[in-house]
């Protein structure tokens, strides 16, 4: 019994393909998605036409990430003060990607579980999430000081959402995480994910890390314009893309501390782009 784990594709549909088609060489049976679909990239309909597509193929699973979170709360009439401004580096990718979406596809969104406990006889159970088991953007990754307290139920938890490749043992139990397909931190811009192979009523983990066409996807950001949505955000994913070593967060982060000590703001939803502006020169994100 042999899936493919994948998780945090944020709309890169090229990586994706990518691993695929390894996984496919490999004679994966079955496909586990661990969320976050859409997000950084061009043309985000393309990404979910490529998983409906693979899912009539093979048995795919679908888990909720904390991006999935983002559209449904939206199409319902949540965190509406959390306005989402194209041209804005905080949520011009959040608008552009939903203004793509259509509500059968948000409802879709909505159906998949936060986690899910896999059973197949002669073999222990496990369980997929994207954050945790508990919470699509709550974090299993093992040096966060405020990752979960609770208790892990089953010997094997594989999980994404920090986009780090990582197995590690925590109580006894193993937490696993694939990598990310779309954004993956420290593979030098190669796209990850992960081979689960059940032999002698055990589970084995492989790790995969690919190259694939980056400077295509770029062209696509392009293509779309993304530099106008949301002119920050898409200088840090291109740099990324790029094998860069500065991540979102950690421009967001500093933009937010750059505002705090301007204004005595601490509101992350409204930076201002001039903060955003100053938090890449001082991180020296290429231009």
């Amino acid at each position: 019994m042999t899936f493919a784990v994948l998780a945090d594709i944020h709309s890169n549909r090229i990586a994706l393909e990518a691993c695929v088609k390894e996984a496919r060489k490999r004679h994966a049976e079955a496909f586990l998605f661990l969320g976050d679909y859409l997000g950084e990239l061009a043309f985000p309909e393309r990404t979910l036409e490529a998983l409906e597509a693979l899912s009539r193929q093979f048995p795919c699973t679908f888990i909720r990430g904390n991006k999935e979170d983002y559209w449904i709360d939206r199409f319902h009439g949540r965190n509406e003060d959390w306005v989402w401004e194209a041209g804005k580096s905080g949520s011009g990718m959040l608008k552009y990607v939903y203004d793509r979406l259509t509500p059968a596809q948000i409802e879709a969104f909505g159906k998949m579980p936060v986690s899910m406990t896999l059973r197949f006889p002669g073999f222990p159970d496990f369980v997929i999430c994207h954050g945790s088991p508990w919470h699509t953007d709550e974090s299993l990754r093992e040096d966060l000081a405020e990752a979960p307290v609770r208790r892990l139920e089953t010997e094997l938890t594989l999980c994404g959402h920090f986009h780090i490749q990582s197995l590690y043992i925590r109580e006894g139990k193993r937490v696993v995480n694939p990598g990310a397909v779309g954004m993956p931190i420290g593979s030098g811009g190669r796209t990850q994910f992960m081979m689960l192979s059940g032999h002698d009523g055990k589970w084995e983990t492989e790790f995969l890390t690919l190259p694939y066409d980056r400077e295509r996807v770029i062209r696509e950001m392009d293509e779309e314009r993304l530099y106008e949505q949301a002119p920050g955000w898409y200088r840090v994913t291109k740099a990324f893309l790029r094998g860069g070593r500065i991540t979102h967060r950690m421009v967001l982060d500093r933009a937010h501390e750059l505002y705090a000590q301007s204004t005595g703001i601490r509101d992350w939803k409204s930076i201002p782009e001039a903060y955003w502006n100053l938090a890449m020169k001082e991180l020296n994100v290429p231009e």
